[in-house]
């Protein structure tokens, strides 16, 4: 049991707003973006991981996506009319960070109360 969890250890990588289970390099899309597929480790600062197979977020990455997108809400009100690049960008940003606390707050639903409701 101890050499199967060190094995699977040695595959996750923790960062603040995800946790990458770095099993195979060549669907790392940290590794992919950096023009690096051969690496031995993920590139973190790098991850994407809202778009990355491997990586997964938790209830413990919550705060950090919700806060990102507090912020990204927060600039998307004070961008002007002409800044429509900045403001489609940013919207996809604020977007995507709603849809990973959306799926973290599923995924830590227990359905078994939905059952006793």
């Amino acid at each position: 049991m101890l050499n199967l969890l060190t094995k699977r250890a040695k595959t996750l990588h923790i960062g603040p707003a995800n946790f990458c289970w770095f099993t195979d390099p060549s669907r790392a899309l940290c590794l992919k973006l950096a023009g690096t597929p051969t690496a031995d480790r993920p590139l973190i600062g790098m991850c994407d991981s809202a778009r990355c197979p491997q990586a997964t977020h938790h209830p413990c990455h919550r705060p950090v996506w919700t806060e990102h997108a507090e912020r990204a809400k927060t600039f998307l009100g004070d961008l002007g009319k002409t800044r429509k690049t900045e403001h489609a960008r940013l919207r996809s940003d604020y977007d995507r960070a709603l849809r990973v606390v959306a799926e973290i707050d599923a995924a830590a639903t227990d359905p078994s109360d939905k059952d006793s409701a």
